[in-house]
């Protein structure tokens, strides 16, 4: 279930036209077990149910690892948990469209947000901002990727890559990056049912002054690790289901 594999791709790999992208990390219309975790995967490799699933509200959960679900069940993540509690609530039928994927950046979570909303028509977005120091490249080899600092790659290429992403960067940089992705996700969702969190408190900490506190339901807490022994566990998506929970009752949006 590897993050950075060099795959080849083209400019509609990634910003098709009317459709979603296809995962290439992960496989399509498959179930693996890892760490005795069941993870399915649906046509386009996205750990979700299909796309064109009905139901009366549809959620897209969007984010990295943490979204995705390493380590845990899916029925203990936090937007699955917001689900079900909406459910109950609501007596309505909820389907939560998962759009986390491992090792990702902030520039994807734009990119793909941009390209899902028309095609899934969303009625709430829940998103989970991830590490700022990350980037998507597109290489003169014509492969995109994810710069991930902690990510040590064996392709000689890659490695490349990645000692000038890390002679280039810097956190003021990367407060940059994050405050033109928050404000491109801002733009395009608008007054619509969006709430989003934050991997780090700090990470929002410099560009405050410019986002939408009132949507912001803060870091994900770390209460607890998943079975793979670092990603957040169960207690930890809990309380963070609970914090979107309160931000959308107080917002008074009719679903």
């Amino acid at each position: 279930m590897g993050s950075e594999d060099l795959t080849p791709s083209n400019l509609n790999s990634f910003l098709p036209t009317g459709v979603l992208p296809r995962l290439s990390s992960t496989p399509a219309d498959q179930t693996v077990e890892w760490n005795d975790i069941t993870y399915s995967f649906n046509n386009l490799g996205y750990r979700s149910v299909p796309f064109d699933t009905r139901a009366d509200i549809r959620i897209v959960a969007i984010g990295c690892s943490y979204v995705m679900g390493i380590g845990l069940p899916q029925s203990h993540l936090f937007h699955e948990l917001f689900a079900e509690k909406l459910r109950s609530e609501t007596g309505k039928t909820v389907a939560v469209l998962n759009l986390g994927a491992v090792g990702r950046s902030n520039d994807y979570i734009a990119r793909l947000l941009h390209l899902a909303t028309p095609i899934l028509k969303p009625g709430i977005v829940l998103i989970n901002f991830t590490h700022p120091v990350r980037r998507e490249y597109v290489s003169v080899q014509n492969e995109l990727l994810t710069y991930v600092p902690s990510f040590r790659p064996s392709n000689r290429v890659l490695r490349d890559i990645y000692e000038h992403f890390a002679g280039l960067t810097s956190p003021l940089d990367d407060d940059l990056n994050l405050f033109r992705n928050y404000k491109s996700v801002e733009a395009l969702l608008g007054d619509s049912a969006w709430l989003f969190s934050s991997i780090n408190a700090t990470d929002f900490v410099r560009i405050r002054a410019h986002i939408s506190l009132s949507r912001y339901v803060g870091a994900m807490p770390q209460l607890d690790k998943g079975r793979d022994g670092s990603h957040p566990g169960p207690e930890s998506h809990k309380a963070l289901m609970e914090r979107y929970w309160e931000r959308f009752v107080a917002s008074g949006w009719s679903i």
